[in-house]
């Protein structure tokens, strides 16, 4: 017993280590080899070249390690500093994409900026902006007597997104807010008071567009329009039962087969669940859960060293983790259908990149703790 409890306290005073990297990494590999077994068909039939899918995700890992060993390099100070203008910058992103030519338009939303070598999300990384800037505000502020104001800047942020047709970004840009306000000690009034504010406008944007209502009714009761919006949902549930515990094997799915669409992204992790089993999901999920637990132990680590750097930790776990939650509740049928991948595995380049980003930030307000603590060191010697 004495050294298992030497282990746990081990791991649980290092935060971000060779664990956390062991885990991210993998769900990496993961992602590669299940986007390509995922798209083969599929790029065959539209690319004529079964590895167009492989190639792309492979290109965006190799840029996302340039942008996290360049994001490692950069100081929180200069968050801290520039908190306002990655704010404002959040505010532009959002709106550049209603640019005619630089704005991309899909299935009636236009949530992409086009970049030349590829489309960039903007909501994704008006998210991370919005939360750099909110942490360094309530460092210098307090968070109960400014919630109004920064609520205020939210809902505006929110309403450019919605003008992307992006509903679900700003539904969880929303409650990672909420959250945040909570964990950060908010007063429940402050919040309860944002909840009733909000919930005439999200009703008014699902009632304005009937294929919202749709995506609801189909996940309350998919199987009454199975050929239509309760189609993706009924295609997911057959992958996942069909894989059993063990799955059908790499590369044999069905539903991949032009049946499921989204397969890469989406729903991959029904893919995922048909191919490797149920085991195997239960693995995955596992490595996630190791991932938060690092960071939340990283949280309150860093709590006791920047107010700054903690708050932008929470954001970051809360981002991350919401999106996982969503993806997995969709998959199973447990949330209305919602285009949001997988963090770390599914195939897309801005989500992908922005993950890069997120463990960059982590590693760097782990290096200054480092260094904080060296120097604490220092003085206490002198």
């Amino acid at each position: 017993m004495e050294r298992l409890k030497n282990i746990i306290n081990f791991f649980d005073n290092r935060g971000l280590d060779s664990l956390f990297l062991a885990c991210v990494t993998s769900l990496i590999i993961i992602g590669l080899v299940m986007v390509t077994s995922s798209t083969v068909d599929f790029a065959a039939a539209k690319f004529a070249n079964p590895l167009f899918f492989f190639k792309k995700q492979l290109i965006f890992i190799i840029l996302g390690l340039v942008i996290l060993y360049v994001i490692t390099h950069i100081k929180t100070n200069f968050y801290y500093d520039y908190g306002k203008y990655f704010l404002l910058l959040s505010l532009i992103i959002s709106l550049l994409v209603h640019i005619p030519g630089l704005g991309v338009t899909i299935n009636g939303a236009t949530r992409w900026i086009n970049l030349g070598f590829f489309t960039l999300q903007v909501s994704e990384l008006s998210r991370l902006f919005f939360f750099i800037w909110l942490s360094g505000y309530i460092s210098r502020n307090d968070f109960n007597k400014n919630f109004l104001k920064i609520f205020l800047f939210l809902s505006i942020l929110m309403l450019a997104i919605v003008s992307q047709r992006d509903f679900g970004s700003m539904i969880l840009l929303f409650v990672a807010f909420l959250i945040f306000s909570f964990l950060s000690q908010v007063k429940i009034m402050h919040l309860l008071r944002v909840i009733l504010l909000a919930i005439i406008p999200i009703l008014l944007l699902i009632v304005m567009y009937p294929y919202r209502i749709q995506r609801l009714l189909a996940f309350i009761s998919p199987w009454d329009d199975p050929q239509g919006s309760g189609y993706q949902i009924i295609a997911s549930q057959i992958a996942l039962s069909s894989g059993g515990y063990f799955g059908q094997g790499l590369g044999s799915s069905m539903q991949k087969l032009f049946y499921l669409p989204e397969q890469y992204n989406d729903f991959i992790l029904a893919i995922i669940g048909e191919e490797l089993g149920f085991i195997f999901l239960i693995f995955i999920l596992l490595l996630y859960v190791i991932i938060f637990w690092r960071i939340i132990i990283f949280y309150k680590i860093t709590n006791n060293v920047s107010k700054f750097s903690s708050n932008l930790i929470l954001g970051i776990i809360l981002l991350m983790m919401i999106q996982t939650v969503i993806h997995v509740l969709v998959n199973i049928g447990l949330f209305p259908t919602k285009g949001m991948g997988l963090p770390f595995i599914s195939y897309g380049g801005t989500n992908l990149l922005l993950m890069f980003t997120y463990i960059g930030i982590l590693i760097r307000i782990q290096i200054e703790n480092k260094q904080s603590h060296s120097q604490a060191v220092h003085r206490s010697i002198e």
